[in-house]
């Protein structure tokens, strides 16, 4: 089976044409399951509902693509700060439809410029229906497969976005493997609460399974866990696997400024970070052209494979997404 995971920044109608409504809360999501010869494939969509009135749904939509669908209705604001965070997000691969509201018109010229200006000229920018997006999104999955899939292979790292009872079941986390897989009966570590569980039983696309893996969106129901031990952006790892992940009670970082950034970090100033679904607020200890020093107000958690960028956002400035790391050392 495989599965891609898309950052969907676009319209509700153009989402449900390519697949399924799975869940709804600040974030939706959309599935499209297709049986072939070679296996299972899903496209799995995300998509950021709330956002612009709130930045985290958006940040947290991108912390899980593996590729962007931009849908432009026009060019404003709020199209610059996607295409600001688009560029700061370390997603390699996405694509931009140009698809105004009936009555309106984008110039594609200015488009273009916009889309070279932020540094995703290797994005195509095409005019594409559903049906020939989820095309696109098929083929880049059988491309992209096996890269996906040595996913599978680095240490378990799920990232928790939702968390609650079920009658007769007990604790059940939801959230995204970002690497690794988990089987039933796996012991299982919460971070940062060093929190334990064991896993009871999991659950893919509303199916029991026996293992979830890199890519799956999973319910584990949790026996023995403590409820206080798990919140939205805990990690999951397994407990006899003591070195997958980092937590940083302070970072040094190289920051890098978006293209149209405003905002120049400075001592004492705040911001948040984000990462596999973390929002982490914090404050500037030190700052110079070069590496900025931050104290966080709660453990930022960083998988120690695949090393993530940092997607650094300011909530007063415009755009609200200011740059990004690569380069990170904890030193706390």
């Amino acid at each position: 089976m495989g599965v891609l995971n898309v950052t969907f920044l676009g319209s509700d109608v153009l989402a449900k044409e390519i697949g399924k409504s799975a869940d709804s809360r600040d974030v939706e999501s959309y599935v499209y399951k297709e049986n072939s010869d070679s296996g299972v494939k899903i496209l799995s969509l995300v998509r950021p509902v709330t956002y612009p009135e709130k930045l985290k749904p958006l940040t947290s939509a991108l912390t899980l693509g593996d590729f962007v669908v931009l849908e432009v209705k026009s060019i404003d604001a709020k199209f610059g700060e996607l295409l600001v965070a688009c560029s700061c997000s370390g997603i390699s691969n996405g694509v931009i439809i140009p698809n105004p509201d009936e009555g309106g018109w984008i110039d594609e010229s200015q488009l273009e410029g916009l889309v070279n200006q932020a540094g995703l000229e290797k994005w195509p920018i095409k005019k594409l229906d559903a049906l020939q997006l989820r095309e696109m999104l098929l083929e880049f999955l059988s491309k992209k497969q096996a890269e996906l899939t040595d996913r599978i292979k680095n240490p378990l790292v799920v990232a928790v976005d939702q968390i609650f009872n079920v009658k007769g079941v007990g604790l059940v986390a939801i959230g995204g493997v970002r690497s690794g897989f988990v089987n039933k009966h796996d012991s299982l570590k919460i971070l940062p609460s060093n929190g334990i569980g064991i896993a009871r039983s999991l659950q893919v696309m509303d199916d029991d399974v026996d293992q979830a893996n890199a890519g799956d969106r999973v319910g584990i129901a949790l026996r023995n866990a403590d409820e206080n031990s798990l919140s939205q952006g805990s990690l999951i790892v397994k407990e006899n696997e003591n070195e997958s992940v980092v937590v940083h009670n302070k970072t040094e970082l190289k920051f890098i400024s978006s293209a149209f950034a405003r905002y120049s970090p400075s001592a004492g100033g705040v911001l948040h970070v984000a990462i596999d679904l973390q929002f982490v607020v914090g404050r500037i200890e030190f700052a110079d052209a070069e590496k900025i020093v931050v104290k966080w107000d709660s453990p930022l958690m960083v998988r120690k494979d695949g090393t993530p960028h940092l997607l650094i956002c300011q909530l007063d400035a415009k755009p609200r997404i200011i740059g990004y790391s690569i380069e990170y050392d904890k030193l706390e």
